[in-house]
């Protein structure tokens, strides 16, 4: 076993105000009060993923957003929070749509924007900037562009993939952001770039502008995944519009959308995780009041799997308590049925049941919007009505998300009420602990190692310190630790890699971790390590492809041969070093074999729309790895079974130099790449994993790859049916 290694984080509890210009900066009190009352969010959008290695020079991009309420004045927030350069908007401005489907401005709508008094803003690596009031009345449920031109190259893109909503955008190098017809701006996206927030005020003569808003923090559901795109049917729009119709108080309040289709609670997947963003995305919007909290979902059911609920319970519980101590009043969303979708399992439904029943009764919301009773089959609770199911048995069709916007009820929004944080489980102090993965997966029959992280928060002030115990094949091992908790929450995540010997025997192997603190606390969790077979035998788990008769590009470079590979077409590589030895090798949760590093290798599969035979076994789920360049790859492959069926699979592949979309796992993240002539160099690129469901009750014959030479295969891996 390998020494334990310390990672200490502190959790920060502060509400912070926006930004005036580029960076960010926390605040209190009176200050923040009058924040608050000033300017009220009226649209958002998470920072989802970045896109575009080298940024988008010479691009002027039209964002539509659909405003919740409206004002007299309007600013907007521009950006770089995921970026890794500063990037220049040379010119930027806001307007309204004339005509929907176009991008084209109302007359007398368009205005430029200024940051400080200045046309130009540099926004840094990791920052955003607010631009300066501008008078522009605004109606609620508004069509508004947001327009930005950026001529220099910068880093990667921070955008929110998952818009639903079409936007415009030019890349010829001339700056159309003033441009009334929007004919110069011919190509269109699905995505928001650079723009996560839009701010409504009232005027001089005191027009009506919100009162408050109300923060939405989910996954794809609260992100609209599977709604009618261009429709403005996510549940919070329509909870928007059904505020704006009850004519009263809550009328007024802005709803913003802080969903990220694939996001989770403890762990990155869809875009950072909930914990970590929790600060940008909601507590620093402008006029947040309230917070409705629907995650978990992902954390339950996407590779890596967390099947324990009490460290899902302890992310949900620290987002809450974050949240209210930055005086928000927070609401608990429980987690909607999904029997039916790909990977459900009954040890999930125990675990999403598990999280339900401590939302409802665990005493740490101030209210509860039960989205599960909303959406269940009364003759089958586990799973969603049909009438609400899109297809999947997973995300809600448009009658579901409309269902979810009713279950708000609009008495339990707008001012934060009593702060109610959980109460400690000690007199001044609690503790919880919780290991992630639950779930990781070695092969039987040769050596390997298999990570797992311990979590451990304590709540109190002054250092905590204590010690961690890992139990495995009979063996304690301890590591000690201290943690200043800064007057309120400590984290500290102890990082466990475990020797698996060759001799292990196939199947679940528990392991333990104890946390014990000095004041005598003691609080213990267990994960379990699954050990398959891999192989396409009748006893073996996991079947891999093999690729070495198909494989047709050297993606790969070493240090001695830079430029021995080309991935992208341009020259650069994935450097070997930081990649997976070739073999057997479990990734994202998942086994798969790592082709070969070596120079002069091929170790990639160019999708062209060939087939790939797939041997004559039942399987329940297919592992992919690979990448695209040059953006995002929208593919769909197609699996033929031995009796003729098909079935379509989604081979939707993100940009190397990005981040993962939903369904996506990064499997492998490299810090830097090669070139020839350039050497090392950024920026950080990634392997991504998904994993898509087969029937299992049907053998197997085929799989046909999308025919986009941008997208490159690694691995296949075909999970064999239990």
């Amino acid at each position: 076993m390998r020494r334990c290694a310390a990672i200490v984080a502190l959790l920060l509890t502060t509400a912070a105000l926006p930004l005036s210009s580029a960076a960010a900066s926390p605040a209190h009190g009176a200050q923040n009060a009058a924040h608050r009352r000033s300017w009220t969010g009226t649209w958002a959008a998470a920072a989802s993923d970045t896109v575009g290695e080298t940024g988008f020079a010479g691009y002027t991009i039209r964002n539509l957003v659909h405003t919740s309420i409206g004002g007299e004045r309007i600013r907007v927030k521009l950006s770089n929070a995921l970026g890794t350069r500063p990037v220049r908007f040379a010119h930027s401005t806001v307007s309204l749509q004339r005509v929907p489907g176009s991008a084209a401005i109302a007359p007398r709508s368009l205005r430029d924007l200024t940051f400080e008094g200045h046309r130009s803003v540099t926004v840094p690596a990791g920052a955003e900037a607010y631009s300066d009031p501008v008078g522009l009345p605004v109606a609620e449920a508004s069509e508004l562009f947001v327009t930005t031109y950026t001529p220099e190259p910068s880093g990667p893109v921070t955008r929110h993939g998952t818009g639903l909503a079409t936007s415009y955008y030019a890349t010829d190098g001339k700056d159309h952001a003033g441009d009334l017809d929007g004919g110069g701006l011919p190509s269109t996206t699905q995505s928001w770039h650079y723009v996560t927030e839009v701010d409504v005020q009232p005027g001089p003569a005191g027009a009506a502008a919100g009162s408050g808003a109300v923060v939405t923090l989910g996954d794809s559901i609260t992100d609209g995944f599977a709604s009618t795109p261009g429709a403005n049917r996510r549940w919070p729009d329509l909870l928007a519009a059904r505020l704006r119709a009850s004519h009263g108080p809550a009328g007024r309040l802005g709803v913003l959308n802080a969903g990220i289709s694939g996001n989770r609670v403890l762990t990155e997947g869809g875009g950072p995780s909930a914990t970590a963003r929790l600060e940008r995305d909601v507590l620093r919007r402008a006029g947040a009041q309230t917070v409705i909290v629907l995650e978990g979902i992902n954390d339950i059911q996407q590779i890596p799997r967390q099947g324990d609920a009490e460290q899902i319970i302890a992310g949900l519980r620290e987002i809450a308590d974050r949240s209210h101590a930055a005086g928000l009043r927070v609401l608990g969303g429980t987690i909607t049925p999904f029997k039916g979708w790909g990977s459900y399992s009954p040890e999930q439904e125990a675990a999403r049941a598990s999280v339900n029943e401590w939302i409802r009764d665990g005493g740490v919301f101030d209210a509860v919007v039960d989205f599960d009773a909303a959406l269940r089959d009364p003759a089958d609770p586990h799973r969603m009505r049909t009438r609400y199911d899109s297809g999947d048995h997973l995300h809600p069709n448009d009658a579901g998300l409309q269902a979810m916007a009713d279950a708000v009820d609009p008495r339990t929004l707008g001012r934060p009420g009593p702060v109610r944080p959980a109460p400690p489980r000690h007199p001044d102090r609690s503790l919880s602990v919780a290991a992630t993965p639950r779930r990781a997966v070695t092969l039987a029959g040769r050596a390997s190692t298999a990570s797992f992280v311990a979590r451990a928060t304590v709540q109190g002030a002054g250092t905590v310190r204590g010690t961690l115990t890992v139990t495995f094949g009979g063996t304690d091992h301890e590591h000690s630790f201290a943690v200043p908790s800064g007057g309120r929450f400590a984290q500290v995540d102890v990082a466990q890699d475990i020797a698996v010997p060759a001799t292990l025997e196939a199947g679940e192997h528990r392991i333990r971790f104890t946390v014990r603190t000095r004041d005598g606390r003691s609080r213990t969790t267990t994960a379990v390590l699954d050990v398959r077979r891999l192989g396409c035998g009748p006893s073996a788990d996991s079947c891999p492809l093999d690729l070495t008769g198909v494989y047709d590009r050297d993606s790969i470079a070493t240090a001695a041969h830079p430029g021995a590979g080309d991935f992208d077409g341009l020259g650069w590589s994935y450097a070997a070093e930081t990649l997976p030895t070739t073999g057997p090798s479990v990734l994202a949760g998942a086994p798969f074999v790592f082709p070969s590093s070596a120079d002069g290798a091929t170790n990639t599969v160019t999708a062209r729309g060939q087939t790939l035979a797939l041997p004559d076994v039942r399987a329940r789920e297919l592992h992919v790895l690979g990448a695209a360049s040059g953006g995002t790859v929208e593919g769909a492959g197609t699996v033929t079974y031995a009796d003729g069926s098909t079935a379509a699979l989604p081979l939707r592949f993100s940009d190397w130099a990005g981040s993962p979309q939903s369904g996506e796992t990064v499997a492998v993240a490299a810090p830097y790449r090669y070139r020839a002539g350039a050497g090392r160099d950024g920026p950080s690129v990634n392997i991504y994993a998904r994993t898509m469901p087969l029937d299992p009750n049907r053998a197997v014959r085929s799989l046909r790859l999308p025919d986009d030479a941008r997208l490159k295969l690694f691995a296949v891996t075909l999970d064999r049916s239990r």
